[in-house]
C-alpha cells in the first residue's frame, strides 16, 4: 500500500459527490416551500446520514479483518449500530446523534496509526469530508431550533 498523501482524483470526486444528498436534504429543509418538502428534506438528510455512517463502519470492518480482535471489530460495528439507532429517534435527535457519530469517527480517523491497511491520502480525504458533513449537521441542527 502506498503512503502517498495526494488524494486520487477519483476518490476526491466520489467523496465530494457523496455530499450531494446531504446538500439536497439541507436545501429542502431550508428552502422547501411547504412543511411536506421540509419534512422530506429532513428525512432524506437523516436517512442518508445513517447510510454514510454505516458505510464508514464497513470501511473499518474491512480494515479490521487484518487484525480481527474485539477492539478493532467493536470499533468497526459501532458506527453502524449508532446509525441504526438514530433512525429510531425523533429527527432532531437523530441529527445530533449522527453528527456526534461523524465527529467521533473523524477523531478516530485522525488518531489512527497509518499502516498498510489504509493509504495516507485516506486520512486527508476523511478529514475534509468529516468537516463538511459535521458542518452540514450543525446547520441542520441550528435550523431546527
Amino acid at each position: 500500500m502506498t503512503h502517498a498523501t495526494s488524494i486520487p482524483p477519483a476518490a476526491r470526486f466520489y467523496g465530494l459527490a457523496g455530499l450531494l444528498p446531504f446538500l439536497a436534504g439541507l436545501g429542502l429543509i431550508l428552502f422547501g416551500q411547504n412543511e411536506a418538502q421540509q419534512s422530506l428534506g429532513l428525512r432524506l438528510f437523516v436517512a442518508y446520514g445513517a447510510t454514510i455512517l454505516a458505510f464508514l463502519g464497513g470501511i473499518r470492518w474491512g480494515a479490521a479483518l487484518s487484525l480481527p480482535n474485539f477492539h478493532n471489530l467493536g470499533l468497526a460495528v459501532t458506527p453502524s449500530l449508532l446509525a441504526f439507532l438514530a433512525l429510531l429517534l425523533d429527527p432532531a435527535m437523530a441529527i445530533n446523534a449522527l453528527g456526534t457519530g461523524f465527529v467521533v469517527v473523524g477523531i478516530f480517523d485522525r488518531l489512527r496509526r497509518l499502516d498498510d491497511t489504509w493509504p495516507a491520502w485516506f486520512r486527508a480525504l476523511r478529514t475534509q469530508l468529516t468537516l463538511a458533513v459535521v458542518s452540514l449537521h450543525l446547520i441542520v441542527a441550528l435550523s431546527l431550533k
